[in-house]
């Protein structure tokens, strides 16, 4: 059985379902709650769900889905391992969505913008990503949970040239899984 659930912005996918030997029927499925039923070999059968069959029949297993990666990003100022004010705030709506998560994998990863030596940015985006590290476990995420990386100017948001600042370059990626 494969029924094809909308996304969370309500997207549609979509599938190809065929039965296991791949001969005989196969059915694309790109509607919300399209289905297919694998009744043997080579035949697969069309069912059609709506939202209230598909959470009778299949509430418990999509509860037991882990929540969806998420993806966060604070800026700094410039050559400091400091927030900016708006990112200050940011950090507690992160705070909130990680302890929603019963065992989140956290990568913390700190960017630069172009100015300064490579070693030198190297370092400053370590020392961003060690700063929102400790921030998150000083409210309560377990340390070992959490990964750090600094990526230095290696991935610009913005491409600029050498010695140019970009203050959306001077970030920290929090990716959640």
């Amino acid at each position: 059985m494969v029924v094809l659930l909308p996304k969370p912005n309500g997207q549609i996918g979509g599938v190809m379902v065929r039965s296991i030997d791949g001969l005989g029927d196969q059915l694309l499925l790109n509607r919300a709650y399209a289905g297919a039923y694998i009744e043997g070999p080579g035949q697969v059968r069309a069912v059609t769900y709506d939202a209230e069959r598909t959470k009778q029949e299949f509430g418990t297993a999509i509860k037991a889905l882990p929540s969806r990666p998420a993806t966060f990003t604070v800026y700094f100022l410039e050559a400091k391992d400091e927030l900016t004010p708006k990112s200050e705030g940011e950090v507690t709506r992160i705070f909130v969505d990680l302890k929603s998560r019963p065992d989140p994998e956290i990568w913390v990863i700190g960017h630069t913008d172009a100015v300064g030596t490579m070693q030198y940015n190297d370092q400053l985006s370590l020392q961003r990503a060690e700063r929102v590290r400790d921030e998150l476990v000083s409210r309560g995420i377990p340390a070992g949970s959490i990964e750090v990386f600094g990526r230095g100017k290696r991935e610009p948001l913005i491409p600029t040239s050498e010695g140019i600042p970009e203050p959306k370059n001077r970030r920290v990626e929090i990716s959640v899984r």
